[in-house]
């Protein structure tokens, strides 16, 4: 009789050969990555070639240890083991390990980085101006290595007034990129024309923390001019890029540094005395000749002569002026003569017609006037009231006062009638 299997009991069955199966427990596999999506936590994809896919999966804390990022169509060196799911049945490989095949990690994490930071513009970004007489020479650099004494021998060979500040970095392992950050904090605090910031030669991971993203970024926001020297003539790095210079060697760098030495100084200087005195002695020379020629002038010879043409001017101009004031004189007394003659008969004329309105006006007061009427036999009566108008206002013994035309008369009341 036929034993039918569940799919359960198969697929256990199968996952048990995988999980004990000695050539699955460590796979060393090679392909091409393909349906990557990167996810939040763990991360599923497909390694393909030519002819097959498999299914690959890598744990959390495994992707985020990578050093470079996975894309599809890199080609890839994967370490792991082979597992089964069984609710679907799907196998796939467990990546302990991946990195690129045919480029280290490191140097995939390179061009990854290079490539991101080019393309925000921190690579071509306006490069700061090298002062051409720096007094403050700010390096970052390890204080026991060649660096220091290179950069040091040259200044003091080429511009010995300029002044180096060393500031001690550790510039290989874990602790490097935070210490190199620190000092470039510390240099940024302080009033420096120029940094130089590097170290020797050495392998690529020796070289690393120079391709840090965080160092790129400070270096590139740095307040003054930057000169990297890192590692060999034949080494890059980010830091490189960033900087404003680039130096293959400390050498070089210092020769960067001071774009000019002190003996072309004291030559310009010699050159700007030699151009200075010519040009003074020519100008003096100039002026000595200018000065003869003024000293030989008429004005100074003979400086009567600058006033001969002044003065006829002169009596010129003071005769036309009496001549002009004598004329305007006599257009004045002619023309007061004439307004005279018009004005007496409009004098006379404007008075006589004043005189005779005048008149007027008085017969016409004369004729409203109390005095008139007093003159044509009547008074006014006056008590102690006032002005008496009617017989009630009087009684018998009363004191009035009667105005005529010619005086006063006083009277009493005797007697009083109604007419």
């Amino acid at each position: 009789m036929i034993e039918y299997l569940t799919v359960t009991a198969l697929t256990k069955y199968l996952k048990r050969k995988f999980t004990v199966d000695p050539h699955l427990q460590k796979i060393y596999l090679t392909g091409e990555v393909s349906n990557f999506r990167p996810r939040a936590k763990h991360q599923y994809f497909s390694i393909k070639d030519a002819h097959a896919t498999i299914g690959a999966a890598i744990w959390q804390g495994v992707y985020a240890r990578l050093p470079f990022k996975l894309v599809d169509g890199m080609k890839v060196n994967v370490t792991g083991h082979m597992d089964l799911l069984e609710t679907s049945g799907s196998y796939s490989i467990i990546v302990d390990k991946i990195e690129p095949d045919g480029v280290g990690a490191l140097a995939l994490q390179f061009e990854q980085l290079k490539h991101k930071l080019a393309e925000i513009g921190l690579f071509s970004r306006p490069k700061k101006v090298i002062p051409q007489f720096p007094k403050k020479i700010a390096v970052i650099t390890s204080p026991s290595g060649a660096v220091i004494r290179d950069i040091m021998t040259t200044v003091a060979r080429r511009y010995p007034i300029a002044g180096i500040y060393l500031y001690p970095a550790v510039v290989q392992g874990a602790q490097a990129v935070p210490d190199l950050l620190r000092q470039l904090d510390a240099v940024a605090q302080g009033d420096y024309d120029v940094l130089i910031i590097g170290r020797g030669g050495g392998s690529m991971e020796d070289l690393w923390a120079f391709n840090d993203e965080k160092l790129a970024y400070r270096l590139a926001d740095m307040p003054l001019p930057v000169i990297s020297s890192v590692g060999h003539e034949t080494d890059t790095t980010i830091a490189d890029f960033v900087a404003d210079q680039r130096a293959a060697t400390p050498t070089a760098a210092a020769e960067l540094a001071t774009p000019i030495t002190l003996p072309q100084v004291w030559n310009g200087l010699t050159d700007w005395q030699t151009r200075m005195v010519n040009s003074v002695s020519h100008k003096i020379t100039e002026l000595e000749s200018r000065l003869q020629r003024v000293q030989g002038r008429y004005v100074l010879t003979e400086p009567n002569r600058l006033y001969e043409g002044v003065m006829q001017r002169l009596d010129l101009a003071q005769n036309r002026l009496v001549s002009n004031m004598g004329q305007q004189v006599e257009r004045a007394e002619h023309q007061f003569a004439l307004v005279q003659q018009r004005l007496q008969p409009a004098i006379s004329q404007t008075f006589t017609k004043k005189d005779e309105h005048f008149r007027q006006l008085v017969a016409h007061l004369n004729l409203v006037s109390p005095l008139e009427v007093l003159a044509r036999g009547y008074s006014v009566t006056t008590g102690e009231q006032g002005i008496i108008q009617s017989i009630d206002d009087l009684a018998v013994g009363d004191h009035i006062e009667v105005r005529l035309h010619d005086g006063h008369v006083k009277a009493t009341i005797t007697e009083k009638r109604k007419a």
